[in-house]
This record gives C-alpha cells, sequence and structure tokens, in this order.
C-alpha cells in the first residue's frame, strides 16, 4: 500500500512539473520580442502643410515615422492622462497597451503591440488595419488579430480615426491621398487668391 502512494506521488509531483514547464513553455512563447512604448515625437501636420505652400510644391508626404507618432499621440490624447508615453491604455477588457509600433503596407497599416495580460502575462500582438480616407482625417479600419499567427476577434480593436490638422480649406483643399509602400502622400489643390 505504501509502493502505491509513494508512486502516485511521484505521478503526481512528475505531472505538476511538466504542467509547470508548460506553461513556462506557454508564457514564454506569447511574450513580446521587442521592447515598445508609446512615447512619440510631436508633430506639427499644419506646419509641414505651410512649409510645403511657402515651397509651391502641392504635396504634402506623411513618412513612416510621422504616421508613427500620429497615431502614438491621437492614442495618448484619447486614452491616456495626457503626457507623451506615460500611462498605458486598455486595448479590451483586461488587456492593457504597454506599446506599439505601426509599418505602412500599402493601402494597410500594421500594428505590432505589446500588451499585459490582468496586469501579469506579457504578450505580443499583432494587427492588421486597412487605411482610408475621410476628409480631414485617416481612418484605420481593423482587418485582423492575431497572437503569434493564431487568430484573436477583431471585436477587440476599435476603429480609429486620425485628425490631419491641415491649413484652413480657404488655402488649401485635399486633391487626393495616396497610401504608399512606406508613406502616405496627400495632394493638395492651393487655393490662392492673387489679387492685383
Amino acid at each position: 500500500m505504501g509502493k502505491i502512494i509513494k508512486r502516485l506521488l511521484l505521478l503526481f509531483i512528475f505531472i505538476l512539473l511538466l504542467l509547470g514547464a508548460a506553461a513556462w513553455w506557454m508564457l514564454s512563447y506569447i511574450a513580446p520580442d521587442e521592447q515598445l512604448n508609446l512615447s512619440y515625437e510631436p508633430i506639427d501636420v499644419n506646419e509641414k502643410a505651410l512649409a510645403m505652400i511657402k515651397n509651391l510644391k502641392p504635396e504634402l508626404v506623411l513618412t513612416e515615422d510621422d504616421i508613427n507618432d500620429l497615431i502614438k499621440k491621437h492614442l495618448n490624447e484619447k486614452y491616456a492622462s495626457g503626457e507623451a508615453g506615460s500611462a498605458p491604455w486598455e486595448l479590451a477588457q483586461d488587456i492593457r497597451l504597454d506599446g506599439a509600433r505601426f509599418e505602412l503596407e500599402d493601402k494597410m497599416l500594421i500594428a505590432h503591440m505589446n500588451v499585459t495580460y490582468m496586469d501579469r502575462i506579457p504578450a505580443a500582438l499583432e494587427a492588421e488595419y486597412s487605411l482610408e480616407w475621410q476628409s480631414p482625417n485617416i481612418v484605420l479600419r481593423p482587418q485582423t488579430l492575431s497572437l503569434k499567427n493564431t487568430g484573436l476577434p477583431i471585436s477587440m480593436l476599435e476603429t480609429i480615426t486620425i485628425p490631419l490638422e491641415l491649413p484652413a480649406e480657404e488655402v488649401v483643399t485635399v486633391r487626393e491621398v495616396q497610401f504608399l509602400q512606406d508613406q502616405i502622400k496627400v495632394l493638395l489643390k492651393l487655393q490662392l487668391d492673387l489679387r492685383l
């Protein structure tokens, strides 16, 4: 009888060790590969557009870095307490966004996000958003969401509207917006009223 209890106890300890190793492997598998944050450099689209007008070049080019900064600024203004990169915000219930990096790919935006589940489990998510122009905003519509190539419901994401603060419409109007490989090009029409 003592041998059976001893064997059951050893089997129980072995199973616990296997479960612990499996949990450790799973946590290390879903953990973020790179350190991301929500800090950004302030960007003044209005100032860039006015510089373009001064040079009489009717296009405004927003690089991937500009888009990164615009999205992070918008997220910080909407969800955090105001300081750039200071407070993370909730992506969904019990899922906190700790950092992000955005890449442009034609008419898509790829979001690499570091999140924490229930303040304990760090993970890396990747989301794809389609890019649309709805004057005067760039609209990001969620298309896919995954955790290490495992699909998650996109209902966890919301549509994001990024306002572009262009000069007054008396001076410039948007003729066309082109979503390119690593930049967004806003083609403008100058409204110059020259009176002699």
